[in-house]
Order: C-alpha cells, then structure tokens, then sequence
C-alpha cells in the first residue's frame, strides 16, 4: 500500500505528522539555553550573590542587564542580515560552542568591574546567532496556516528555560556557589541546546540563502518596508515593551525581596513568571492564527499594566504569583505577535533584517529601562517611581496597538475594495468576444 507521500495527498501542516513540527519542537529546547534566558532572565539570580561576594554595590551588578541590552541593539541588525544571507543553521552552530565557552569562562570571573562587563560585551556578541530571530526565521518558513501556534511552540522555551534556571540555578548557587552556577548553564548550552540545532533546526528545502531560493520569496524589500506607517507603530509598540519586560525579569527577585519576601518565594514568583510565559507564548500563537494579534497583544499589555500598578503599591500575599503570571504572559506574546506581523505585513524576503531591527529598537528600550529601574531605586529608596513610569509606558502602548489594529483593517478593507472593482471591471472572455 503507497504511503501519503507517495498519494496525492502530502501530509500537511494541520497534521502533527507534518515535518515542520519537531523542527518547531527542536527551536523550543535549544531556546530554553539560549542567550535570550542565560544571558539575560537568569542575570537576577546572580545579584545577590554578586553583591555579597565582590561588594559592589546592586545598581553595579545590575548595569550588566543594559550592557547586554545595547550590545544586542547593536548585533540584532547584523544577525537578520546573516540569517537572509547565509541561512539561520549556518550561522547558530558555530555560534553555539563559542556562546557555551564564553558564559563558562565566568567561573574565573574576578572582582573587577571592566572584565565584568566586558564579559558581558562578549556573551552575548559570541551567542549572535542564537537570539530567537534565528529560530523563528527557520519555523517561518515552514508554516502558513499554523504559524502562530508554530512560532508560540518555539518561543516556549525561553519561558521554559526562565521557568527552570532560576530555580536550578538557586540550588546549585546555595550549595556551590555562583561561580559553578556559570559552568551549570555553559553545560546546559552544549549538552541541551547544540544537539537540537544539529539534529532538527533548519530552513524548509527551497527557503535557504541561495539566490534562486530568495528570488522565490513574497514580501516587500528592506526599505520599502521600513517606510511604512505600520512599521514604524511597530518600532514603537517595541521599544515600550522592551522598556518594561527586560528590567522587570531582571529586578523581580531583588523587588520582591525589598517587599519582605524570602529569596526561596521570591525564586518561586521568578519561576511562576517564566511558567506563564511558556503558557503566553502557546495561548497567543494559538489564538493569533484566528483572532488579530494587535487586539490579542493590547490586552495583555493592559495586563502588565496592572501588575506594574500593583507592585507600585507594594505587594502583599499571593497577589505577587498574578502580578508575575500577567507580566509573564506579555513576555511571552510579544515576539510570537512581532514574528506573524512582519510575516503577514511584508511577507519573508526581508524577514530576518526587519526582525533584527524590530529587535533593537526592543533592545534599545530594555537597555533604558534596566537602567532607569535601579537609578530610581538608588534616588528614592524604593522602586515605586519606576513601576509607575512602566504602567505608563504600558498604557501608551496598549493605545500604539490599537492604532494599528485600525490602520490594518483600513487597509485590508481598501484592498479589498480594489481588488473587488478589478474584478468587476474586468470583462469575461464571453464578453471580450
């Protein structure tokens, strides 16, 4: 008996038998150890540590988050045009040894501040091709009609890895200290991470870096793209974002325990927000195949706007386990919504180098607003003034959301519209005759 293959019915991507599943799968563990989560969700875990070790001082220790931040500002537009020149895969694997050997190298870390930042120049430089744009670039080219729930299923592992390092890390921290808690996540890089990327992640054949290939590939080019209004509301919506998530992963842990709780609960609050980012990105990926992502994404920002109000106010009880899943939950759709608009706005002939961008200009508002977090924090003595800058931020972007949602629906409509006059207007061959 023939096999579905060999009918003339290929299995599709509505079946899970379809090839591009377990590469979507294999993105989302190689993610869980990627830069996105050793690089920056597990950075708050070592504050503590750091400060008591070295004796500098948090707002020292926490400069590193906006350090890593700009450092990605500067290489994302340099990933997204390796990724459209030479192919996502080409680019990850040796990224992927060098990325493991540089975070291992922080066990011989000593208390100087310039080699500390220096060395957090060179992690993230060294891991360039394995931010999520790299990923996400190779699960776009496998899927049209599921590609929400695709890109949500790779996207999971970072909030799997920001479920499972912080409270990894804090056991292998207390019993054997910060340093083995660098050589804990090196391993996991090489031993997790690479093995999925060489076995599983790479382009749908036909999609690659050769010329005949890209030729093939829909969309609009680099710079008609970037002149569009929808664009730049996404520039916008993204550097807000970026603004608020970054520092607030960051400085959640030391937040909390300012607010009274113990380091053990408060890894568990850090652990609930990696849990919903994980369910963020499924949810989000699932419901923007059927629903439009600007309106999915502008209530869940109105979510975190919430939880910054809440934890403004102090937080007390297990309000800080909502607070941490709604703040999870937009971590956890905003890249899954960024990857199916630029696909469905210009297409994937630029794809990789508008992602890039997008990305940091991201970069550009978490590098601030790690920033501003701390230095308020260190003005005030507390970190009310800068939660209710972040509501703020967050309201604002709710409305940029909303903004578009209606200037694309203006233009599907206008499309529409002229496409349904072209068709009307065009005569039969009957009537030609």
């Amino acid at each position: 008996m023939p096999s579905p293959l060999d009918s003339g019915s290929p299995v599709t991507e509505t079946s899970w038998r379809y090839a591009g599943w377990p590469v979507a799968v294999a993105a989302m563990i190689a993610l869980m150890f990627g830069p996105s989560t050793v690089a920056v969700l597990s950075l708050g875990i070592f504050i503590r540590p750091l400060e008591a070790d070295f004796g500098w001082s948090r707002t020292q220790i926490a400069l590193a988050s906006s350090i890593v931040a700009y450092t990605v500002m500067l290489i994302s537009p340099l990933q997204g045009y390796l990724v459209d020149r030479f192919g996502a895969r080409r680019v990850m694997l040796p990224c992927l040894p060098l990325f493991a050997t540089a975070v291992g190298l922080m066990y011989f870390l000593p208390p100087v501040p310039w080699v500390y930042y220096a060395a957090w120049i060179a992690i993230p430089a060294l891991g360039i091709g394995l931010f999520p744009l790299s990923y996400l670039r190779v699960v776009s080219t496998w899927f049209e009609r599921r590609l929400g729930l695709a890109v949500g299923i790779a996207n999971a592992g970072i909030g799997l890895g920001g479920a499972v390092l912080p409270l990894l890390l804090s056991a292998v921290i207390a019993t054997q200290g910060w340093r083995t808690g660098f050589l804990c996540m090196a391993l996991l890089v090489m031993l997790v991470s690479f093995p999925a990327v060489l076995l599983f992640v790479r382009e749908k054949p036909a999609t690659g870096p050769t010329r005949a290939a890209s030729a093939t590939l829909s969309g609009l080019d680099f710079r008609s793209a970037t002149r569009s209004r929808p664009f730049a509301l996404l520039a916008g919506i993204f550097v807000l974002l970026g603004l608020i998530n970054t520092a607030l992963f960051v400085h959640q842990i030391p937040l909390l325990i300012d607010a009274g709780l113990t380091p053990q609960r408060a890894a568990l609050v850090q652990s609930t927000f990696g849990l919903f980012v994980i369910l963020g990105r499924l949810l989000t990926g699932l419901v923007i195949d059927f629903v439009a992502p600007p309106l999915v994404m502008m209530v869940l920002v109105l979510g975190a706007s919430a939880a910054c109000l809440i934890y403004a106010t102090g937080p007390v009880g297990d309000i800080v386990f909502v607070c941490a899943a709604l703040l999870g939950m937009v971590l956890g759709a905003e890249f899954d919504v960024l990857s199916v608009l630029l696909k469905r706005y210009f297409g994937m002939r630029s794809f990789g180098k508008l992602y890039g961008l997008v990305f940091a200009v991201f970069q550009l508002g978490a590098g601030a607003g790690a920033a501003m977090l701390p230095l308020l924090r260190q003005a005030t003595g507390r970190y009310r003034e800068g939660l209710l800058v972040f509501a703020l931020a967050t309201l604002l972007c709710a409305v940029l959301l909303a903004v578009l949602h209606r200037m694309t629906r203006r233009m599907a409509s206008r499309e529409a519209r002229i496409e349904a006059h072209a068709a009307h207007a065009t005569p039969t061959p009957l009537e030609s005759t």
